[in-house]
């Protein structure tokens, strides 16, 4: 993702598609010396890499030592030096990756950005609120309790007493961070359950072609095992259609796990994490979210 290093603090800054750069509180990147303009300099993704436009700023903007024309947009390399006016606001561009969806607590200031298509509000452990990218590269926000909708930049989700602020990339396919889709597909891979007598172990494979994937013996596998059996009997019985079948109550599929729905919530994101982060394309829905009901995103089971 596009990073820029503050020479002398080495405070880094993660860029958003467009980002102003400037002693405006409201600047993504803040200036602090008072040779520096409100909105001295923008710093903006074309889709293929950034590029740095002075907005006539007083005392100008450099390239590597070298004043650039005003207004003009001028291309950046990875390890370029910029300057906004004085040389106490030299920065370094040390990352030029594609941009990804960031959030701003605007209560603490605290700054998140999305890593494997994923950012998790407040944090990993209290996951209430997911920002998640589809297979075209498309943001979504997704409640606790299933609801979703796409994500637009600029708007605010508040989360107890404080409020996230996002910042979206445009949509584009050379946006992001420039991983070939992988061929493993939720659409064509099989889950294989292994399963102790006692039920207290249980380890899952994904198969894809003649390839096996070993995810090994995990607490969570819990959760998966009940949604899994549930949509294995719909889709023997065959009496209802595909998009209907495995769907679970949460408040009986927590019951049945004895713990709270807070605790099914939080291993069901573990689980989407762990597919995403395996490899598998449409990964975040190896578990789909209705308003409080939850189904295993493939028919496709063995080992039952």
């Amino acid at each position: 993702m596009g990073t820029i290093l503050h020479v002398t603090s080495k405070k880094t800054v993660v860029l958003a598609a467009h980002s102003v750069v400037g002693r405006a509180p409201s600047s993504l990147v803040r200036l602090g010396d008072l040779a520096t303009s409100h909105d001295h300099a923008s710093i903006s993704w074309n889709g293929s890499c950034w590029e740095v436009r002075d907005l006539a700023s007083t005392n100008g903007t450099f390239i590597n030592g070298e004043r650039i024309p005003l207004k003009e947009r001028i291309q950046l390399s990875r390890g370029a030096i910029l300057q906004f006016g004085p040389e106490t606001e030299r920065w370094q561009l040390i990352d030029d990756g594609g941009p990804v969806v960031m959030a701003r607590c605007l209560t603490t200031g605290a700054c998140k950005t999305a890593q494997d298509g994923l950012l998790e509000l407040p944090d990993e452990a209290d996951v209430r609120v997911s920002i998640v990218d589809d297979a075209d590269g498309l943001w979504f926000v997704e409640a606790a309790d299933g609801s979703r909708h796409s994500a637009k930049s600029g708007e605010s989700i508040s989360i107890g007493k404080d409020v996230w602020t996002l910042v979206v990339p445009p949509h584009s396919p050379s946006v992001g961070t420039y991983k070939a889709k992988p061929q493993l597909s939720l659409a064509t891979l099989a889950l294989r359950f292994h399963i102790s007598q006692d039920e207290q172990h249980i380890r899952v494979d994904i198969e894809h072609g003649d390839d096996t994937i070993e995810l090994g013996e995990r607490s969570l596998f819990g959760v998966l095992l009940s949604l899994a059996r549930r949509r294995l009997v719909d889709e023997m019985a065959a009496s209802l259609p595909e998009s209907e079948r495995g769907w679970y109550d949460l408040p009986d599929l927590a019951y049945e796990l004895e713990v709270d729905e807070r605790v099914v919530n939080t291993n069901i994101h573990r689980l989407r994490r762990l597919f995403k982060q395996t490899g598998v394309e449409g990964g975040w829905n190896v578990v789909e979210n209705r308003l409080k009901k939850r189904r295993i995103g493939t028919g496709r089971l063995l080992g039952l």
